[in-house]
């Protein structure tokens, strides 16, 4: 059987490159952002509050984002969400030994770098990636729970999935794609009788139960953003060409594995089988790699919701080992040799095409982007402000997200951001906290204070600030200010 498996035999290698491609994507995006992403910036203030749910989304990434940046600074978020794709690929490969041979896990695990969600965007951190692991897993204990029906393999499914809800609510069409594929095989139906499947379900509810009792509090308000969020479509939009194009925009996804494919010499009809053999796995891969975006596209047809593209980040963890299903074995070494050398390359050129994007192209803009906003200036100078007019440490600041989060990311004292002004969306302030601490008010548009943030109180002071970009050469970013001074001195 010498030369029978070139992937299959060195598995080593191809964790190698899974290695090498997550310590790039950590280290050449934090080496080259001034600042950190949108959403990063926007979990790391939720984060510092600990709550048990924030107005958009559950706690959990904003939980592990605080963590990861409390112990590595800037270079923890980056660090974080690639040792969130490992473990999502970490599970992707142990499923595949389950279902096929080492070779075919080898690269189905590979293959998922030619998927947009598992490169291009991974540098920002957010609850779609946060989702990976989590999905992967509970489809892996899944699998086994229903092919050995031991309680631990129900309770470690409960314990994913109810982290998954954690963590993006979407996860429930994974769990739909799961009973659907339960009920469609006449042994795994017998689970249903079972305690062990009930007790992963106990599980799952527990953990669950406290950001339940969040969102009873707080009048369901991720749900209403989530419904505010996917509105805006109606008619044949929405019920049909709205599913379409979220449905194609997956496929093209999916563009950069394709072309690898081709570009290794996979697309022979000789390579791919057409038999029946180990249909029962396959149907597996079918119902779970295929059924949450077609579930997904099909409620949002039914309903009229709209979706949104990056939706899908969590569901094709499986296309590796959906396409390495069909494969013949043994494939041959030369075209599996090839494979390796293409994706190396690809990795390479994605890296690079990310770096330019991130350093190059802000100086061609006329506003640079996220990443390079002037974040530090920024804090010392409204820092210097406040501390000009009042003997109080800095302890609120009320801005639209992106400003309050930089402050609340680089000012010495850490405030609290209180979020486009509103009590509801910032539930770790209240009326007493804010006139005992005052607030810093800090807007971008227009001399006077807007309207949304006018109500906190009398202003005692009021300016106007210019900075200048750290990445490009576009005009000084301007923004205005206002202090409501606290009740009491804190002499």
């Amino acid at each position: 059987m010498k030369g029978l498996s070139a992937l299959g035999e060195t598995a080593s290698k191809v964790w190698l490159l899974l290695l090498v491609n997550a310590l790039l994507w950590t280290l050449l995006p934090w080496l080259v952002a001034y600042s950190l992403p949108l959403d990063v910036v926007e979990g790391l203030f939720w984060g510092q509050e600990w709550q048990w749910g924030y107005y958009k989304h559950p706690p959990l990434p904003a939980w592990l984002v605080q963590i990861s940046w409390l112990a590595l600074a800037d270079l923890g978020p980056f660090l974080l969400s690639q040792l969130t794709l490992l473990v999502t690929l970490l599970f992707v490969w142990l499923l595949g030994l389950r279902l096929l041979s080492r070779e075919k896990a080898a690269l189905g695990t590979l293959l998922l770098l030619g998927v947009y969600y598992f490169t291009w965007p991974t540098p920002e951190y957010n609850h779609n990636i946060a989702q990976m692991p989590f999905w992967a897993a509970a489809t892996y204990f899944y699998h086994c729970a229903i092919t050995d029906g031991r309680y631990r393999h129900w309770l470690l499914l409960g314990l994913c999935v109810g982290l998954g809800l954690l963590t993006k609510y979407v996860i429930v069409v994974l769990l739909a794609a799961m009973f659907l594929h339960l009920l469609t095989q006449r042994e795994t139906r017998k689970q249903l009788l079972h305690w062990p499947l009930w007790s992963g379900v106990l599980l799952m509810g527990a953990i669950f139960l406290p950001h339940l009792l969040w969102l009873v509090q707080h009048d369901f308000l991720p749900l209403a953003y989530a419904e505010k969020r996917s509105g805006g479509a109606l008619g044949l939009e929405a019920h049909l060409l709205g599913p379409l194009k979220f449905l194609l925009v997956q496929l093209l996804d999916h563009l950069p594995l394709l072309l690898l494919l081709a570009a290794s010499g996979f697309f022979t009809r000789s390579l791919w089988c057409r038999d029946q053999t180990d249909s029962q796995n396959k149907w597996f891969l079918l119902c779970l790699g295929l059924g949450p975006a077609l579930l997904t596209a099909l409620g949002a047809g039914l309903t009229g919701t709209g979706l949104r593209d990056m939706w899908g980040t969590p569901m094709w963890n499986l296309s590796g080992l959906l396409l390495a299903a069909w494969l013949m074995t043994p494939l041959p070494a030369l075209r599996q040799k090839k494979l390796l050398r293409n994706t190396w390359v690809m990795v390479l050129l994605l890296v690079l095409l990310r770096l330019v994007d991130m350093s190059l192209l802000p100086y061609l803009k006329d506003k640079p982007s996220r990443i390079g906003w002037p974040d530090k200036a920024m804090a010392v100078e409204m820092e210097r402000i406040w501390t000009e007019h009042t003997d109080c440490p800095l302890d609120i600041v009320a801005s639209e997200y992106w400003l309050g989060g930089l402050m609340a990311l680089r000012a010495s004292t850490q405030p609290s951001v209180l979020i486009d002004g509103r009590l509801e969306y910032s539930p770790w302030i209240d009326e007493e906290r804010l006139a005992q601490s005052g607030a810093l008010l800090i807007w971008q548009q227009g001399d006077e204070v807007p309207t949304d943030l006018a109500w906190l109180g009398t202003i005692a002071a009021q300016g106007a600030l210019a900075l200048d970009w750290p990445m490009g050469s576009a005009a000084p970013l301007q923004l205005h200010w206002a202090v409501v001074a606290p009740a009491y001195s804190c002499d």
